[in-house]
């Protein structure tokens, strides 16, 4: 699953990275790491997530659903915030931007889960004639062929 969503996934985190004083992300779906941009090896970013994921478990049998982790360490901090199957870590230096990064981090986990759900979940036969539902032609622009609206 991973190699399909990679690419798209890893320009945005790119995008994101460059949102506040982040020194580090890694996005993971479940406990499988989908995009490293910590400076940290692979097998340290997948011990980091299954630690996150095992305090996030351990409060929920509690009773208590913990949605964002934040963490002070000497001259990083770690924002940790889930939203559905997905996972978001950030390494920030700037303990003040962590509401804002708060907020970047669940409007990108939101729509991260749109395109995890997409690539679980292809249509078997995609898009055809059956599923699709014909525009009206412009007056003046009219195309050779019809165009179809995917419903």
């Amino acid at each position: 699953m991973a190699t399909h969503i990679v690419p798209s996934l890893r320009s945005a985190l790119e995008r994101l990275k460059h949102a506040g004083a982040i020194n580090g992300l890694c996005l993971a779906w479940h406990r499988q790491v989908l995009v490293n941009l910590l400076p940290y090896e692979d097998f340290r970013a997948e011990k980091l997530i299954h630690a996150l994921r095992d305090a996030r478990d351990h409060f929920a049998s509690g009773g208590h659903e913990v949605e964002t982790f934040w963490f002070g360490f000497e001259g990083v901090h770690l924002l940790a915030t889930q939203h559905a199957d997905c996972m978001l870590v950030m390494l920030h230096t700037v303990a003040a931007e962590v509401e804002f990064l708060a907020g970047a981090s669940a409007t990108f986990l939101s729509d991260t889960q749109l395109l995890v759900d997409a690539t679980l979940n292809p249509t078997d036969s995609g898009a055809d004639s059956h599923s699709t539902q014909l525009l009206g032609a412009m007056e003046h622009d009219a195309p050779s062929e019809p165009t179809r609206v995917i419903l």
